[in-house]
C-alpha cells in the first residue's frame, strides 16, 4: 500500500498529526502496535494552555474532569504553597478514553488506522520510504513521522536513541473511587497534590483527582540522581507514597486493588528531529518537559507542527532533510528556551528544593502571579519573566531577614 504520509504510534503526537493532514485531505495511514482502547503510563493531568490551543478536545468531551486548587508540599511537610483560583487550574483525562478519543478524531477525518503491528525495518529509497511489519507486509510512503514513544525504532532508524541518563522514572496506579470520596477528601475544586521528594527521590508525588478516579504516582529523574548514591527501589517509595498520603488523609485507608503501572520517559531533546523524508515528535523526538515530566502539551505541538509542515513539504515535492527542517527550526523558535532553562532546573532536584517552597509560601505576590498565570493560555511559561524576578525578590527580602 502507498500513502502520503505514515505515521508511527497513535499516541497524542500520533493523532494530532494525523488528524491534521488528514482534513487537507493528506492520505494517512496511522500505526499503532496495540489495540484502543488501551492505557499509557501517565498521570493524566493537563495544563490549561493544551485547552487554549487545541479547543477541540472540550468541544469532544475528551475533558474527564478540572481542579481549581493546587498544593505543592515540602518533602518535611512543615511548608506547602496553596493555589486557588475561580477558574480551573488543571484539566484531567483517563488516558484510556482521551487516546481513543484522539484516533478517533483522526479516523473521522479520513486517516486509516491499522492496529497491532510494529516497524521491523525502514528503507529510504529514490521516490518513497519503505517500512517493513512486524506481519511481514510493507507499506510505502513520500513522508514518515515517528510518534512511538521513549524507545523509538524510527529514531534509532535514523541514527538517533534516548539516553540511559537522560529519562523520567515513574510507577502510579488510578484508583476507582466513586464521586462521593472524591468530594470528601478533595473537595468539589478537586484539589491536586504535589509532595517534593517523597522518600528521598530525586522528584515528586503528585495526587490528581479525577471525576471518580484518583491517580497516584511518584516520579524520579535520573539526571538528578546522584551516581555515587545507593540506587532507590521506586516500587517501594510508592508504597511509602501511599501510606503518607493516607496519614494525611488524601487517600481512603482501604482502597480497592489495583495493580501498580511503570513507565520512563525522555528528558532530553534529540539533537536531530529530522533526515530525509522522517520527523520525529513527542517522546521518540525526547520533547517531555525535564523538570516536571509533561508530555501531552509538546507531543501535541510537535504533531501539530511536524503536520503543517509535511503538508507544505508534499505541495511542494521538497521532502528531504533540508526542507524538513523546517519544523526542527520552528520546533526551537517556540521551545528551545524553555527546554534549555528546565533542563538546568531539572538537574537540581533534591537541592534545596524545601527551601525554595518555603521562602515562596511566604510571598503572596509571587504566589498570585504564579496563580494568574497558570490558566492563561501561554501558562506560566509565558509569564516566566514576571515569575523568576519576584522569586529573586522574595530571597533576596528572606535572605535580608536572616
Amino acid at each position: 500500500m502507498f500513502y502520503d504520509v505514515v505515521i508511527v504510534g497513535a499516541g497524542p503526537a500520533g493523532s494530532t498529526a494525523a488528524k491534521i493532514l488528514s482534513e487537507k485531505g493528506i492520505r494517512t495511514l496511522l500505526l499503532e502496535k496495540t489495540t484502543f482502547p488501551r492505557d499509557k503510563p501517565c498521570g493524566g493531568g493537563l495544563q490549561m494552555r493544551v485547552l487554549h490551543r487545541f479547543k477541540y478536545l472540550e468541544e469532544n468531551n475528551l475533558i474527564d474532569s478540572y481542579s481549581t486548587t493546587f498544593q505543592i508540599h515540602t518533602s518535611t511537610m512543615t511548608h506547602h504553597i496553596d493555589f486557588h483560583h475561580t477558574k480551573p487550574l488543571q484539566a484531567m483525562v483517563l488516558r484510556k478514553s482521551f487516546d481513543a478519543g484522539l484516533v478517533n478524531l483522526a479516523t473521522r477525518s479520513g486517516a486509516v488506522l491499522q492496529c497491532g503491528n510494529t516497524v521491523q525495518d525502514m528503507t529510504n529509497q529514490k521516490h518513497n520510504i519503505r517500512l517493513i511489519l512486524s506481519d511481514g507486509t510493507t507499506v510505502e510512503s513520500q513522508l514518515i513521522i515517528g510518534a512511538d514513544g521513549t524507545w523509538s525504532t524510527i529514531a534509532k532508524k535514523i541514527g538517533m536513541k534516548q539516553e540511559c541518563n537522560h529519562i523520567g522514572i515513574s510507577v502510579y496506579t488510578e484508583y476507582p473511587i466513586g464521586q462521593e470520596t472524591i468530594h470528601k477528601l478533595y473537595g468539589h475544586e478537586r484539589g491536586v497534590h504535589i509532595h517534593l521528594q517523597p522518600n528521598g527521590l530525586a522528584g515528586y508525588g503528585w495526587v490528581f483527582p479525577k471525576k471518580e478516579h484518583v491517580n497516584i504516582g511518584v516520579v524520579e529523574f535520573r539526571q538528578a540522581v546522584n551516581p555515587s548514591m545507593e540506587k532507590k527501589n521506586l516500587q517501594t517509595s510508592f508504597t511509602y507514597y501511599l501510606q503518607t498520603l493516607k496519614k494525611q488523609k488524601l487517600l481512603p485507608t482501604r482502597l480497592p486493588k489495583t495493580a501498580t503501572h511503570g513507565g520512563a520517559f525522555p528528558t532530553c531533546q534529540m539533537k536531530r528531529l529530522t533526515a530525509d523524508r522522517v520527523m520525529l515528535c513527542g517522546d521518540a523526538a525526547g520533547l517531555t518537559n525535564p523538570m516536571t515530566g509533561e508530555g501531552i502539551y509538546y507531543a501535541m505541538c510537535s504533531g501539530e507542527m511536524a503536520a503543517e509542515i509535511a503538508i507544505k513539504a508534499l505541495e511542494n515535492n521538497a521532502t528531504d532533510v533540508q526542507s524538513l527542517r523546517r519544523y526542527q527550526r520552528r520546533w526551537n523558535h517556540e521551545f528551545r528556551g524553555d527546554f534549555t532553562l528546565m533542563n538546568r532546573l531539572s538537574k537540581r532536584w533534591g537541592r534545596n528544593v524545601d527551601r525554595l517552597i518555603e521562602i515562596a509560601c511566604k510571598d503572596k505576590k509571587l504566589i498570585d502571579v504564579i496563580c494568574e498565570a497558570i490558566p492563561k493560555p501561554g501558562g506560566v511559561q509565558k509569564d516566566k519573566w514576571k515569575i523568576i524576578p519576584r522569586f529573586v525578590f522574595a530571597y533576596c527580602k528572606n535572605r535580608f531577614k536572616q
